[in-house]
């Protein structure tokens, strides 16, 4: 049995790091107080995790995404502004950038083929900063007959999300892919999706306005309960803070 030397130990320590890396390497300028993490199509099952640590804290997240544009192949590098990633588990992550007055959904072809960009790599980047006048509120569950009973209280020309789950004997999965496909038409945030786990059952990711309207549009009445509710409103005015106070059984609220 052949005996390790000295240069074998270090082969073997060279190579756990460059696994280590090759899975997430993170870095941190001590400079300008920014983090970034980086992923490729061999990571990006972590991206949501690490995003949603950013997300949790308010933090505006930038990102550098290389890769092709889906309609001509060419290769491209984008940076911008991350608004919204949905996940379904695994490297099926899908991710919105806005840029230079844009919205492009990235992700990777095999899992999101109808992406404007497909990513060969990514970054997370944050320097700590976070949006301005951010709240967020957490409401008791409740019994909801449409959509638009989740935004009753919400004023218009509010830039909200809402996250939750809604249960409903009346919901079924032909009516859910009607709603991904208005999604879809309409800026390709799938903020409103269908449960893997639970029949009858609708998931809201950070659904925006115009995924309660798509939403809307399809169901129309039902008989639905919820699990509890978070709704987080940028740039939030004391006008739309009273506003929700007044019309949810609000249990928590967190000003960024």
């Amino acid at each position: 049995m052949k005996k390790f030397t000295i240069i074998d130990y270090i082969i073997i320590i060279i190579v756990i790091g460059a696994i280590l890396f090759a899975f997430i390497h993170i870095t941190s300028d001590d400079t300008s107080n920014i983090q970034k993490t980086a992923y490729d199509i061999s990571t990006m099952n972590k991206i949501s995790e690490n995003y949603l640590k950013y997300y949790e804290n308010g933090n505006i997240i930038k990102t550098t995404i290389t890769g092709h544009n889906a309609s001509t192949g060419e290769e491209v590098n984008l940076n911008g502004t991350i608004k919204w990633i949905g996940d379904n588990g695994g490297s099926d992550v899908s991710i919105i950038v806005e840029a230079n007055n844009h919205s492009y959904l990235a992700g990777l072809y095999k899992n999101i083929p109808n992406a404007d960009i497909y990513i060969n790599t990514i970054t997370l980047e944050s320097n700590g900063e976070v949006y301005k006048n951010l709240t967020e509120f957490t409401i008791k569950p409740k019994e909801i007959s449409s959509l638009k009973d989740l935004t009753s209280g919400i004023s218009n020309n509010t830039d909200y999300e809402i996250t939750t789950n809604i249960v409903s004997e009346s919901i079924d999965n032909i009516e859910i892919q009607k709603i991904i496909n208005k999604q879809n038409n309409h800026g390709k945030r799938l903020g409103i999706k269908y449960s893997k786990n639970l029949n009858n059952q609708l998931i809201l990711e950070k659904a925006n306005n115009q995924n309660i309207i798509d939403g809307d549009s399809v169901l129309g009445n039902f008989n639905g309960t919820t699990d509890d509710i978070k709704i987080r409103i940028y740039n939030c005015s004391d006008y739309q803070l009273n506003s929700i106070k007044n019309n949810y059984d609000v249990i928590n609220i967190r000003n960024f």
